[in-house]
């Protein structure tokens, strides 16, 4: 048995197992459809542990760079984990977790963020982060968020040729993960999030005098596979006013009994809009987990929003110094992430954090590992 990193050729056994572990209805798209920054030819960061020629345990790694208020994060995904059955309970993927941890560290990425938050992760250190609200969405909503802006725009489906206005109302918005209009393109058409909980991907736009003003993708029942989760937001981008009557758009037009709409917590202006026919959200964490790679490194690539000095790592872990006015705070990586990302955080409490959260992207959104 041996751990690798993956080679382009080798790539469709991971295609072959993953599909084999996660595809639970024969009409789902293959893995390797849905996910193509893990799967598609070329220079791989994933691993896999290998039975002489066999690949028995796979771990998709995937680099991004998230934009988040002018600053850059090099961070990475992690998903697509799976064992052979009959391979299981050797470790082999906490064997390859701890490769991409070391990887991670060796690229000099701040942040690795997986798509679970099971035992394997968090007996590394993987832990929840971020805010995040969730609203149910019943059909009754959906003729008061329309009227509740007052706002005039013309509703469509998203042509091809919308990719640019699209992109560039994504390039907007304040934390992002960064793409070309070309990534997007192989995004939009690869539905991951969709095809996971077995939906099927609409994009809506909104126009005004020949302009898109905003865009919604939504998952929605189809009538190819069964749906594992209610229809759902999976994105949205653009004027909050002409995104609210978006989401109305999709509940009549789809005929939905329930729309989830998961925003991260720094949309406040569509929730305003949403919370304004009545409907309350449940408070939640990001999507999945987050590891923190190096907290020095993450400082560092997070300084056009810090003061600086304010906060000093004492090593890649901590601990960390948080010095304020009257007092120095010392913090260790759960601390940390916290006081960085949480608008909620303990730590915050007091009022005495002179800089604001810093907005992350939800992570299961269109770029989902």
């Amino acid at each position: 048995m041996h751990i690798s990193i993956m080679k382009s050729e080798q790539l469709p056994q991971a295609v072959e197992l993953s599909n084999r572990i996660f595809l639970k209805q024969p009409e789902q798209p293959s893995m390797g459809v849905s996910f193509p920054a893990i799967f598609s030819p070329g220079i791989s960061h994933s691993y896999g542990a290998w039975d002489q020629d066999k690949l028995v345990s796979f771990m998709g790694f995937v680099p991004f760079t998230i934009n988040t208020r002018g600053a850059e994060l090099n961070i990475y995904s992690i998903g697509s984990v799976c064992t052979d059955p009959n391979y299981r309970g050797q470790r082999l993927a906490g064997n390859l977790l701890e490769q991409c941890f070391l990887h991670g560290e060796a690229s000099g990425a701040s942040l690795i963020l997986i798509s679970g938050g099971r035992s394997l992760y968090t007996r590394a250190g993987s832990r929840l982060f971020g805010r995040a609200l969730r609203f149910r969405l019943s059909p009754d909503v959906a003729e008061p968020l329309r009227t509740t802006t007052g706002k005039q725009v013309n509703i469509r489906t998203m042509q091809p040729q919308d990719l640019f206005q699209l992109h560039k109302l994504m390039e907007q918005r304040e934390a992002r993960y960064a793409s070309t209009a070309s990534e997007l393109n192989k995004l939009l058409d690869a539905s991951a999030y969709s095809n996971v909980i077995r939906l099927e991907q609409k994009v809506l736009v909104a126009e005004e005098e020949g302009a898109l003003t905003a865009f919604a993708i939504i998952a929605v029942p189809g009538t190819v596979m069964t749906p594992s989760r209610e229809a759902t937001l999976v994105e949205w981008g653009g004027c909050p006013e002409a995104a609210a009557q978006l989401i109305a758009e999709a509940i009549t037009a789809y005929n939905l009994a329930e729309l989830t709409v998961p925003l991260p917590w720094q949309d406040r202006e569509l929730a305003a809009l949403i919370q304004s026919t009545g409907i309350l959200p449940e408070y939640i964490r990001n999507d999945g987990t987050v590891y923190l790679v190096s907290g020095s490194q993450l400082l560092h690539q997070l300084a056009p929003l810090l003061p600086e000095g304010m906060i000093q790592a004492d090593g890649p872990h901590g601990p960390y110094r948080l010095t304020l006015d009257n007092e120095t705070l010392h913090l260790d990586d759960e601390g940390l992430l916290s006081i960085l990302f949480d608008p909620e955080s303990p730590h915050r409490a007091n009022g005495s954090i002179i800089f604001d959260p810093i907005p992350l992207p939800y992570t299961a959104g269109l770029q989902y590992i």
